[in-house]
């Protein structure tokens, strides 16, 4: 008995000294893990604090960057703009050196080289929403420079997609490319019957595919630039209305069809002009498509009275290498016809339908082509060759040339054409975004310019071969 007592005492004793060493182990692990705990908390709470830091610096750096400026030179122009894009500054320019050869029977000493357009445009954006341009000409479209007109001068304000304004000279949106042309150097027939820049106020906007233009503006002869003055004050104190809705009824769509345009522009006004000038009648002389003077008001008519045009047409930039572009100009004028202030309507129209194909492949976009290589005689790359094609034609309404006294407006038709069809070819090379070479053929037959007991037309065809250099950045 004696040895179990013993045995169970020292099993008892054993057991318990197991017990109260793993009692201390399992201490020391609880100690250990509570420290490695405290160790990992301290640790992220340090890198709080360096995330928070980096973080602050971060956006310190953000905050400078707004206010530090970016400045920029590439193919769009050269520029100043805030780091934030609310503010900006472009300088852009332009310039056309043209040459004319004629290849015709008609008046001599025809020919001829001349700054087109010389251009430098500076635009911009105010406090994000206010946009400006102003944009002066120095080539006159002559041989020389002697002198100087602004060609834009306006600033706008976009508050909404929905509705903006803009204030000063600009190109109401009457037609589509006033002043100017897409595919061929010069504007076609349907410009002659247009506004080319007045000084007004215009809203804007657009609403989904649904774009719109409606503005007040002075009111100005036909294809003219210039307001105010001797050279157009044609008003008695009302002003002309003009405005354009264009519908891109794909818009948004994948498709060839996605960038087609419908457009309609209208024009009202009440335009007085001054008898005994041809310049400040209010009735402007028609150029044909070669910048020759086709007609002529003269210095006894003079516009009197309500001022009408109409203008639907229709672009189609395929985003292929293919683009047409068709446009219809309609205007009805009042016109005193005699010094005694006798005054009678008169409607004229023209049209024109103007195409183009990318023989090396990119897309005939509405700003030009793009090359896929810029031109690079070292390398073989000869940048992109454009195929374009024009019909265009004016019709001047007959009662022009009928005697005062039979209900007319009395003009000679030894001087002017009463009617005028074109057809142009022209072959567009772009070096890269920033430099092209232009050149147009166009023949042009006219009706009128003669006696009315002629047998034929006393005006000559008019062939013309039109040439460009063209830089613009």
């Amino acid at each position: 008995m004696n040895h179990t007592r013993l045995f169970i005492r020292a099993a008892l004793a054993s057991g318990a000294l197991l017990a109260g060493i793993s009692t201390a182990q399992a201490q020391t692990e609880a100690d250990e893990i509570r420290a490695l705990r405290e160790q990992i908390a301290a640790l992220d709470q340090k890198l709080r604090v360096l995330e928070r830091k980096q973080e602050l610096k971060e956006e310190e750096a953000a905050a400078a960057a707004k206010k530090q400026p970016v400045v920029s030179a590439g193919a769009s122009g050269f520029g100043i703009t805030a780091g934030d894009k609310s503010y900006d500054l472009k300088l852009r320019g332009l310039v056309q050196v043209d040459g004319r050869l004629f290849f015709d029977d008609g008046a001599p000493n025809r020919d001829s080289i001349l700054l087109r357009r010389i251009r430098t445009s500076f635009t911009g954006t105010v406090a994000s929403i206010y946009d400006f341009n102003i944009t002066p000409e120095f080539g006159t479209g002559t041989n020389n420079t002697t002198s100087v007109s602004l060609w834009d001068a306006f600033f706008a304000a976009r508050f909404s997609p929905e509705f903006g304004l803009k204030f000063g000279k600009f190109a109401p949106g009457v037609t589509l490319e006033p002043g100017n042309n897409r595919h061929f150097n010069e504007s076609p027939f349907p410009n002659q019957l247009q506004t080319n820049r007045d000084l007004g106020l215009e809203a804007f906007g657009a609403f989904g595919a649904l774009d719109y233009r409606l503005g007040a503006f002075l009111g100005v002869a036909n294809n003219t630039t210039n307001f105010g003055g001797a050279s157009a004050d044609l008003l008695d104190g009302d002003r002309t209305l003009s405005g354009r809705v264009s519908l891109s009824p794909f818009k948004g769509r994948e498709g060839t069809l996605s960038k087609l345009s419908l457009g309609l522009g209208a024009s009202h006004g009440n335009e007085i002009g001054t008898a005994g000038s041809n310049i400040s009648n209010g009735l402007a002389n028609i150029s044909s498509n070669a910048q020759q003077q086709i007609f002529s008001y003269g210095a006894v008519l003079r516009a009197n009275g309500t001022h009408l045009r109409v203008s639907p047409a229709f672009e189609w930039y395929t985003g292929t290498p293919f683009s047409v572009v068709g446009e219809y100009t309609w205007e009805s004028q009042d016109i005193s016809v005699n010094p005694a202030g006798l005054t009678r309507s008169f409607d004229n129209e023209a049209w024109r339908l103007s195409a183009a194909w990318v023989l090396t492949g990119e897309e005939s976009g509405k700003s030009g082509v793009t090359p896929k290589s810029n031109f690079n005689y070292a390398n073989g790359a000869w940048g992109a060759f454009e195929l374009v094609a024009r019909l265009s034609a004016l019709d001047l309404d007959e009662d022009l040339f009928v005697p005062v006294t039979d209900g007319g407006a009395g003009l000679n038709r030894n001087n002017n054409v009463e009617s005028a069809f074109a057809v142009g070819l022209g072959l567009n090379w772009y070096l890269n975004r920033n430099v092209r070479f232009l050149i147009n053929v166009e023949n042009t037959t006219y009706e009128g310019g003669k006696t009315p007991t002629a047998a034929v037309g006393a005006r000559d065809d008019e062939l013309a071969l039109l040439t460009r250099a063209h830089l613009s950045f």
